[in-house]
């Protein structure tokens, strides 16, 4: 019999949880498709607009689990899958049609892919292996939109992209994207290959995160260097490893057209050249931030003309005149999450030194807030907050939380969760950052930050026993939260807005 290997997500119990912002309980499903020795381990929603419905999948050591319900919250079917086999321990995306929902799968290595057809009309599911393996491409990211999924690859040592479409039905085609002709220059002004623009050679690995811009984002995610956007029928991948240029690819789907944009930024001001280089998307703007241990530039800019809009300089002698909050480190680990406030601009830029910048972009009712600092990855032995620090197992930032290669979730199926769990990475990480207030002109205006719902989830929630096969989603206008109760052998959801 196969087996699943699972992940264990941190923080959450419950109860006192909620008691500070708007939430009611939702839903509970009895884990009754396994015997009672078989709690849920894991636990996945896909909510189907179309229909009204939305699909539980409660994952164990012996099958997934799968229970329908529409969205007024009346039962309509339920089954169980025996799964892939074992190895194929990463859930990448879904697809939906006609009621029916097909769950995509990489196995570890990143070359092979697999899918399970949930039919909840005739209560069966149907298993598939793809017949083919990555040989000289590098898997980076998935793309789900309506009854098709979208994988990207790049070609190694080239500037060749590729793209595997799987319609629902199973059936796939590859199209290949040779942007030879597209000149990308590196940070020295040099021709280079897409793949070095996308590949680490230092940790050896290709990290492109999903991003959601109608999610609170934290700097752990945004201040990875290589992006996907999810727009619905688009997405967009945003390269950042080099100081001079943002490089922008737009797909548009299911046809495939690309718009391929560079972007110019800052990579120093006089003598100063920055150590670190980033962007961020909202809608129609780019954000571009640079800096070093003396020195922070961040620039506003019309995603169409390239127009500046806006730009904010900042050095480590002067106080910062922008920001509406104190500066504030926060240390992460997979057991703890530590914060503290520092008093001097040359302690936030210090991050510079190793870590990447980011920013994140929030609407508010007058304008924008927005994150300023940057992310570094704290190495074994690296110190912090008084004391040494513990490394915690492989990984490359993208994925939330895993054990023993088990099963896990990454941004390219449920960027809401990976919005939500951004801080338990695999590896500590330190975040240095200010939080500022502007109107619609980017003027900076007075006031206080507002809470959104993932900090306040955070806050109640850090030190607070681990919770067990969580997820988080949003339905309509409101998100829903849900957790497993292993005394009861309950799912609970619980729903709650801003």
């Amino acid at each position: 019999m196969f087996r699943f290997m699972f992940f264990k997500i941190q923080f959450l119990s419950i109860f006192c949880v909620f008691s500070s912002f708007a939430q009611t309980p939702f839903l509970e499903i009895p884990n009754d498709l396994s015997k009672k020795n078989n709690s849920v381990e894991n636990a996945y929603v896909v909510v189907d607009n179309e229909k009204k419905t939305f699909s539980t999948f409660m994952v164990n050591e012996q099958s997934i689990n799968a229970y329908l319900y529409s969205q007024e919250l009346e039962p309509i079917s339920k089954f169980a899958s025996k799964g892939l086999p074992e190895g194929y321990n990463e859930i990448i995306g879904k697809t939906i049609k006609n009621g029916q929902v097909r769950l995509y799968f990489k196995e570890y290595y990143n070359k092979k892919f697999g899918a399970v057809l949930f039919d909840f009309d005739r209560q069966q599911s149907i298993e598939t292996e793809f017949g083919f393996k990555l040989q000289d491409e590098i898997y980076l990211q998935s793309h789900s939109y309506q009854d098709r999924l979208y994988i990207i690859t790049v070609s190694k040592k080239s500037s060749i992209l590729n793209i595997y479409t799987f319609q629902h039905d199973g059936k796939f085609e590859k199209k290949s994207f040779d942007f030879t002709e597209n000149v990308f220059v590196n940070g020295k002004n040099e021709p280079t290959t897409l793949y070095k623009l996308l590949y680490d050679s230092f940790n050896g690995l290709t990290s492109v995160v999903k991003i959601e811009e109608s999610n609170p984002n934290s700097l752990q995610i945004t201040s990875n260097l290589s992006k996907i956007y999810d727009r619905g029928d688009s997405f967009i991948l945003s390269i950042d490893k080099e100081g001079l240029f943002t490089y922008l690819l737009e797909f548009k789907v299911p046809d495939l057209s690309v718009k391929i944009a560079s972007i110019e930024k800052l990579n120093g001001i006089g003598d100063e050249k920055f150590n670190t280089t980033n962007s961020y998307l909202y809608k129609d703007k780019i954000f571009q931030i640079g800096g070093n241990s003396k020195i922070m530039v961040l620039t506003v800019k019309e995603l169409a003309t390239k127009k500046e809009l806006k730009r904010f300089v900042l050095s480590k002698d002067e106080d910062i005149p922008f920001k509406n909050s104190a500066i504030i480190e926060e240390y992460a680990t997979n057991q703890s999450i530590k914060k503290k406030e520092l008093d001097k601009t040359n302690l936030l830029l210090q991050i510079f030194n190793g870590g990447n910048s980011g920013v994140a972009v929030n609407p508010t009712s007058t304008g924008y807030q927005l994150t300023l600092g940057g992310n570094e990855i704290i190495k074994r032995g690296g110190g912090g907050f008084g004391g040494p620090m513990v490394f915690v197992g492989p990984g490359n930032g993208m994925m939330i939380n895993s054990t023993n290669s088990g099963m896990v979730v990454t941004s390219g199926f449920n960027p809401t969760f990976y919005s939500f769990g951004s801080f338990p990475y695999n590896e500590a990480n330190r975040t240095k950052r200010i939080e500022c207030l502007f109107n619609e002109d980017f003027e900076h205006i007075d006031g206080e930050i507002p809470q959104n719902v993932f900090n306040r989830l955070r806050n109640h929630t850090s030190n607070l026993p681990k919770a067990k096969a969580e997820t988080v989603f949003r339905m309509d206008d409101y998100f829903v939260y849900g957790r497993y109760f292993t005394i009861d052998n309950v799912y609970k959801f619980f729903k709650f807005s801003e």
